[in-house]
């Protein structure tokens, strides 16, 4: 019976624990002739710093590697809240922009990534991104 019982708990434990358990993101949005997608290792994503990356890809379907990646992270302000923002620096690694995003409170976030390829009208998009 005393094996039942903690295999019982076992099992409730973890299924405990993988409710609480974040889980992958991933979102795209087309402009400009390039499809950006932003995906999150964890979501939703929480507060501290959170990895963010962006694959920008062609209208082939091919990497673009050769461009100007910025970021804008940032909550917009609201009643009694001044806008909070911060500015971090994409870096490639491979195929993928990657860059940290610093989460101060619970809410809905925005990040603006912007794409600029030379001789290429720039290209941006901007996806929301909750927070607990």
């Amino acid at each position: 019976m005393k094996r039942f019982s903690f295999a019982t708990v076992a099992v409730i434990m973890v299924l405990v624990l993988s409710v609480g358990m974040s889980l992958a993101y991933e979102v795209q949005k087309t402009t400009n002739g390039l499809t950006i997608t932003l995906s999150a290792g964890n979501y939703p994503l929480m507060k501290g710093d959170n990895d963010l990356s962006v694959k920008i890809t062609d209208e082939a379907g091919k990497a673009v590697t050769d461009a100007k990646v910025t970021a804008r992270f940032f909550m917009p302000a609201m009643p009694g809240m001044a806008p909070m923002s911060s500015k971090p620096e994409p870096v490639l690694k491979g195929d993928v922009y990657k860059y940290k995003a610093g989460v101060s409170m619970e809410g809905t976030w925005k990040t603006e990534v912007t794409v600029v390829r030379p001789g290429k009208s720039p290209a941006t998009a901007t996806f929301n991104l909750d927070a607990r």
